[in-house]
């Protein structure tokens, strides 16, 4: 099988296919490498049968329908896609024929309507579906994006054994893949949480989308208009000069992620005051871990929720065993106001726990809240 990763790793194309045949396909070219892209085709004898676009992308100008002009092959999205100049509207389940490989259509909705992963044997092209490790998953608040569905997308994933490779159309972090296992251990889009949960999450971290992403998808659809008919504008900053694959514009508070990416803080599951709350007053009780130093947490100018165990950040990875032994258990995580709390349930999901939740607003929210506290 051909399958090569190229491009900068901010945002990633690929070529697939039949090395006897030569035969390939393109998947998500940028606009500006598709001269490139196309002469390398030629110099290396390849045929192009197909363009793919895994999805209508917001931080960057797709490439597919000028590749698509140059080369003679068709340029193809999801069948749900409102893009312009659509030669071809891949369904659920399609299987593409390049020379002798097999490529299956897996419509994976959530991220935008149209998204879709390409499975080519063991590889699995995800796009902007799903991404590796912290970065989770691309936005669901971007225009037509969906929690529902990118949770029901994700549960169609179970087919697949953990020895699949995720192959994704950004990384913000350096890397270029990883097997399925490894994202089930570590990424915190697989945690064992409720469709209802997830929702709820991801309406927690919602952000506006930028004015220059909307612009990016309406260049992307082909036309302004169609894209201004079916989802309102949002008034934020402009994107950097000259980025095309735009960093940093998805960023929630404490930094990282990408255009498309959510952000260390809002990558992992969130839970408010009253719902942690609510939670620990049930019969099965969560684990409620304060990650804030010991000044912080008791003596004369200390408190805490009532209940929960302190192990300072900087002291977790050698007291774990502090923790519920069962890693299905559910554990809260707590801190001042949420940010070193996220950096300790990042840590926990990492090394196995598949049910971690962060407090947001942390103590500060839950005393504001009126919840009991001790000290």
């Amino acid at each position: 099988m051909i399958f090569e990763q190229i491009g900068p790793a901010a945002c990633r194309s690929y070529l697939v296919g039949c090395d006897e045949t030569k035969r390939v396909i393109l998947v998500d070219p940028l606009a500006e490498d598709v001269g490139g892209v196309l002469e390398r085709v030629e110099g290396e004898g390849l045929t192009l049968d197909l363009i793919v676009d895994t999805h209508t992308h917001a931080d960057h100008h797709s490439g597919g329908r000028d590749a698509a002009e140059r080369s003679g092959a068709p340029y193809a999205l999801h069948a749900t896609t409102e893009c312009r100049g659509v030669d071809e509207r891949l369904e659920d389940g399609r299987v593409l024929e390049v020379g002798r490989e097999r490529v299956e259509v897996i419509h994976t909705p959530g991220h935008t309507p149209d998204s879709l992963t390409l499975r080519a044997g063991t590889h699995l092209l995800t796009g902007d579906f799903l991404f590796l490790a912290q970065d989770g998953a691309g936005r669901l608040d971007l225009p037509g994006g969906d929690a529902a569905a990118h949770w029901d997308s994700l549960q169609k994933l179970s087919q697949f054994d953990d020895v699949h490779r995720v192959w994704p159309g950004h990384d913000y972090q350096g890397q270029t893949d990883a097997t399925l296992g490894l994202e089930r251990r570590r990424n915190p889009r697989f945690l064992n949480v409720s469709r209802e949960e997830y929702v709820t999450w991801q309406r927690a971290i919602a952000m506006p989308t930028p004015v220059w992403m909307l612009d990016v998808i309406a260049a992307n659809m082909g036309t302004a208009v169609a894209h201004a008919s079916h989802h309102a504008a949002a008034e934020t900053a402009a994107p950097p000069d000259g980025a095309s694959c735009a960093p940093g514009g998805g960023a929630s508070e404490g930094g990282g992620g990408g255009a498309c990416a959510a952000g260390p803080i809002a990558s992992i599951p969130l839970v408010l005051p009253e719902e942690a709350h609510r939670r620990r007053a049930g019969d099965a009780a969560p684990f409620l871990l304060d990650v804030r130093e010991p000044w912080e947490y008791s003596g004369p100018h200390g408190q805490h929720a009532v209940g929960a165990h302190l192990i300072p950040l900087a002291q977790l990875p050698g007291r774990l065993e502090e923790l519920p032994t069962n890693a299905e258990d559910e554990v809260l995580v707590i801190c001042k106001s949420g940010g070193r709390s996220a950096q300790a349930a990042a840590y926990l999901i990492q090394h196995g726990r598949r049910r971690v939740f962060n407090v947001a607003t942390g103590t500060d929210g839950w005393v504001a809240c009126g919840l009991p506290i001790e000290n």
